[in-house]
């Protein structure tokens, strides 16, 4: 039943992205506006948007609170998507969701992402969560999870994202992102930049609140091993049980956001939290040598191949399969340069880069191509390198990564 379930759901994907709040408000109140019936945390913003709104949930959750969280994309099963203190929705919610609201789908031409953000919301409230973390799913502004009210909005870092939805320009990027800032309800962000940080300013003054800014400077990595980071902001240390220095800001992002809006929580139940802390699909060390990432934009890709290099003092030997609305000037920078050797994959997708692609894009053509996912995994593990060897770009792949190594990330609870 799950899978006829599931299905039907992923179909709705055909119907597109539709930007706007009409759906998912229609859909809410045939729900008893659930939305209404909890506090949350709201992120928008390009990177860090997962691994931000789970530390935070993860801590929140160490103190005793029932914590929702709602992230997006899911890597292997669709019910990693909602969770309540870390573990995911079962099969049984999902279906009685879709029964209940299928007609009304259909009825209203309810996209994957609107019914699904319903569904959250509907499970969150029956569940009687303290609190949820919730992410955008695309933009801001008129994505469809902006329609809570919440007590804490989060900018995460900004970069090119979608652009043929949000904007051509990094500042039209950011206006979109900023609609999730809501009147005096207090912001956070790590974003530094001086065109960002003037958009988010206005938004600010707009919505009559204040934006705490997270001082990059200030945050000190300690020591960065393959399985650990440590570090230091503003005379407080923190270690987390994963690689990643992009980590860091996220971590830190989350530990401010609590430290404002929690008051009574301490570093030592902070710190507990972060011990029990885990995100899939980040540096994720997956052999001794071999990590897979989700990084698929020029940012992730340039941080997580620095960290690689700092690790072990030599480039890596990449593998990538990357959707090709992400191929643009900076990323092919970072293939000629930031890699000891790549190889192109791809998967049956009309989205990602395909060797037909490739053909279109002179700068990729002197690239290995292997078709086949299974077959390029199987070459990059039987490479002998002394160096490090990456899987990163799309959350598609997962699946293929996990499989391929015998590797299961979520036994029930992340």
């Amino acid at each position: 039943m799950i899978d006829s379930t599931l299905k039907y759901l992923f179909q709705l994907h055909n119907r597109g992205i539709k930007l706007g709040l009409e759906n998912i408000n229609k859909i809410l109140h045939e729900c008893n506006n659930p939305h209404d019936k909890f506090q949350a945390i709201h992120l928008a913003g390009t990177n860090g948007k997962g691994s931000t709104a789970s530390i935070i949930a993860k801590i929140l959750q160490n103190t005793g609170q029932k914590v929702g969280l709602y992230t997006s994309p899911h890597l292997i099963n669709f019910n990693e998507r909602i969770r309540i203190d870390g573990i995911p929705i079962s099969n049984t919610d999902i279906i009685n969701f879709t029964k209940t609201y299928r007609d009304f789908f259909e009825k209203h031409s309810i996209t994957f992402f609107e019914a699904t953000t319903a569904m959250a919301f509907d499970y969150f409230k029956k569940n009687e969560v303290d609190i949820a973390i919730v992410e955008t799913g695309l933009g801001g502004r008129l994505d469809s999870t902006n329609v809570l009210s919440p007590i804490h909005t989060i900018i995460t870092e900004i970069d090119f994202d979608h652009t043929h939805l949000l904007g051509e320009t990094v500042e039209e990027i950011t206006a979109e992102k900023c609609g999730i800032i809501k009147n005096a309800t207090p912001n956070t962000t790590i974003n530094t930049k001086s065109n960002i940080v003037e958009v988010i300013d206005r938004f600010s003054i707009k919505k009559n609140t204040k934006t705490n800014y997270i001082n990059k400077d200030h945050i000190n990595l300690c020591e960065h091993k393959t399985n650990m980071l440590h570090l230091e902001y503003n005379d407080s240390n923190y270690i987390l049980p994963q690689a990643g220095s992009f980590q860091a800001e996220n971590a830190v992002l989350a530990i401010e956001t609590i430290k404002n809006e929690f008051k009574d929580i301490n570093h030592i139940q902070i710190q507990a939290g972060l011990d029990k802390w885990f995100w899939p699909g980040r540096m994720q060390q997956m052999e001794e040598d071999i990590f897979y990432d989700v990084a698929h934009n020029s940012s992730g890709v340039n941080i997580l191949t620095s960290d690689l290099f700092h690790i072990f003092n030599q480039k890596p030997i990449g593998l990538v399969v990357i959707k090709n609305d992400k191929i643009r000037p900076k990323i092919i920078s970072l293939f000629e340069n930031a890699f000891e050797e790549l190889i192109i994959s791809t998967i049956p997708s009309k989205d990602i880069l395909s060797k037909d692609d490739i053909k279109l894009v002179k700068s990729l053509e002197h690239y290995q191509f292997i078709e086949n996912l299974n077959d390029a995994l199987r070459l990059l593990k039987n490479k002998q390198f002394d160096g490090p060897k990456v899987i990163f770009g799309s959350h598609y792949i997962a699946k293929y990564v996990y499989e391929f190594f015998d590797f299961s990330f979520d036994k029930g609870n992340i």
